[in-house]
């Protein structure tokens, strides 16, 4: 009986000992901690961190293909940049090319008009050169276009003449100089106004009433006269060309030309009365002095 017990007893502890050996058998592990998830800190200013992603974001990104151009664009810059310059300095050159031919072509150098005007305006005043003229025109029984003798004309001119005129040859000078074949009494009448005095305004108004210049030939009649009498400044004589590429061309203005600008600019129309030939001869297209 006792025996019997004593085995039930040692059956019974078996499984446990077997259970305690199998335990210690195992090593002993932990278990993993599950990972922490980060919290997102705060801004410790108003300039808050996540906003500098989003700048970036919205940055447009780098282009490298333009910059193969860059060079291209420079030099056609350059080179467009010095074509202005050659183009303005063509046209300069060719303006200054016209005003030099009509210096060239002046009976009186400038110092030599204004000797000759300052030496006798004492005494012929533009009422006395309007009163001379006048004069040898009705002795001569010519009108402005009429052909007249250059020797006869002065012998004319000295009788209504206080005094001998200061520097005549200068006059012969510019007589002989604008000679046709034919010289027109009213060019010698211009020429006789390179010794008048007074300002250009009266001279101007005297000239359109000695010349009777009532329509618009008479008028360009006396414009040329002035022209080839060196009495408007060779600038006035250029205008543009009919070619502006690849610079601009320039050309010589003739007298109905400038007659026809001046009439634009103080906008009268015929026929003119002795103020109008003087707005014309003093207006800025024309610049008679």
């Amino acid at each position: 009986m006792t025996a019997m017990l004593l085995r039930r007893a040692a059956l019974r502890a078996r499984p446990l000992a077997a259970r305690r050996r199998t335990i210690a058998a195992r090593p002993l592990t932990t278990a993993p901690r599950p990972a922490l998830i980060a919290a997102p800190r705060r801004a410790l200013s108003s300039a808050a961190p996540a906003a500098a992603p989003a700048a970036a974001a919205a940055a447009p990104p780098d282009d490298d293909g333009w910059s193969k151009f860059v060079p291209y664009a420079v030099m056609s810059a350059i080179g467009g940049l010095g074509f202005w310059f050659w183009r303005a300095s063509t046209a300069h050159s060719n303006r200054d090319a016209i005003i030099a031919s009509v210096e060239e072509e002046q009976p009186l150098a400038s110092d030599e008009r204004d000797t000759l005007r300052d030496a006798n305006a004492t005494f012929l005043q533009p009422e006395r050169f309007e009163s001379v003229a006048t004069s040898v025109l009705r002795v001569l029984n010519a009108d402005a276009g009429t052909p007249v003798d250059y020797v006869e004309f002065c012998g004319v001119c000295d009788r209504y003449l206080d005094r001998s005129i200061e520097g005549g040859h200068l006059l012969d000078r510019c007589a002989l100089h604008v000679a046709s074949p034919n010289l027109e009494a009213g060019l010698l009448v211009v020429v006789l106004s390179l010794c008048a005095g007074g300002d250009s305004v009266e001279r101007a108004a005297c000239l359109g009433r000695a010349l009777a210049c009532e329509d618009r030939p008479a008028l360009d009649a006396l414009v040329d006269w002035l022209v080839r009498t060196g009495q408007v400044r060779p600038s006035k004589q250029v205008e543009e060309g009919d070619s502006s590429l690849p610079a601009q061309t320039y050309a010589r203005r003739g007298a109905s030309s400038l007659v026809g600008a001046a009439l634009d600019e103080v906008g009268i129309e015929g026929p003119f009365t002795a103020a109008d030939v003087a707005a014309v001869l003093t207006s800025k297209a024309v610049d008679y002095h």
